[in-house]
């Protein structure tokens, strides 16, 4: 049979391991709780990061729409310089050809036109 003595020695050592685990137990759950809180914290900051997307895609929309409508007025405006040369053109040409007619009915008559 065992000794008392090593009856107590067995019960220590049993004692000393049984403290062991309760303090890692509590370091664990510590662990834990730090690793809850992390989390918590990781979860607020992407619902904040989710607002702030959301928010620069509604900014980003308006943005392409005005930029649809100035490359719009860009190609009218083009339009409408083009058409300007064109009828400055003819208009340049009609005057050149009103001055010939001038001209020519001076010559032929002798006299300006009526």
């Amino acid at each position: 049979m065992a000794t008392n003595a090593s009856v107590e020695r067995t019960l220590g050592i049993i004692l000393g391991k049984i403290e062991g685990i309760e303090d890692r137990m509590e370091k664990a759950e510590t662990s834990r709780a730090g690793v809850h809180r992390r989390l918590d914290d990781l979860v607020m900051r992407t619902t904040h990061l989710e607002a702030d997307v959301a928010s620069t895609k509604t900014k980003l929309d308006g943005m392409e729409q005005v930029t649809v409508q100035t490359t719009t007025l860009i190609t009218k405006a083009e339009g409408a310089g083009t058409l300007g040369r064109w009828l400055i053109r003819i208009g340049i040409g009609v005057v050149g050809a009103a001055g010939w007619l001038v001209g020519v009915y001076t010559w032929m008559t002798g006299r300006p036109p009526p």
